[in-house]
């Protein structure tokens, strides 16, 4: 039995019918069929191509395939190195990122330490500020003085500014 006949798809292109299917269908059911195609398959692995398939190749072709072989060999080891080195530099990156990334969590508790200390030293000098004392103002008139300072100036940058004429600023109308 042929393989070609077991195999439709390795026939020549138009020599197909509809019994060649209809015989592949009841071939590739039976244990012989099977043993045949795992056999073909072996053999073709191994290179062996005996029995029906059988073929040798000439110098020229022989000599074609280990070129080709070579070639081969020699783009997977290039492909495997590239893949290597891509990952070698990520793998970097990724080392660098985390180290300026644990570097930035530092100075943010750093920074929040000096916050914490400057809102400790500034509660302890409330107290004794002549300069609040003098103007009368509570720590509350001084937040809500502060906030709208700080809401100007984003305006201001945001090139929203607020019209003189509006007399919230403390500045003449």
């Amino acid at each position: 039995m042929m393989l070609q006949h077991l195999v439709p798809c390795l026939s020549p292109p138009g020599s197909l019918t509809l019994d060649d299917f209809a015989d592949f269908a009841g071939l590739a059911a039976g244990p012989a069929a099977k043993e045949e195609l795992r056999q073909a398959i072996q053999h073709k692995r191994r290179g062996d191509m005996s029995g029906d398939t059988a073929r040798q190749f000439t110098p020229e072709e022989s000599e074609r395939k280990r070129r080709r072989r070579e070639r081969n060999k020699i783009a997977a080891a290039k492909c495997r190195n590239k893949k290597k080195e891509k990952t070698d530099g990520l793998q970097k990156e990724s080392e660098k990122l985390e180290s300026i990334n644990a570097e930035l969590k530092a100075q943010i508790e750093e920074l929040k330490n000096q916050k914490q200390q400057l809102v400790y030293m500034l509660n302890l000098h409330r107290p004794t500020c002549i300069v609040r004392a003098q103007n009368g103002q509570t720590p509350e008139d001084e937040r809500n003085l502060f906030i709208q300072q700080i809401r100007e100036s984003a305006l201001q940058e945001l090139g929203l500014g607020l019209p003189a004429s509006c007399g919230h600023h403390g500045a003449p109308a």
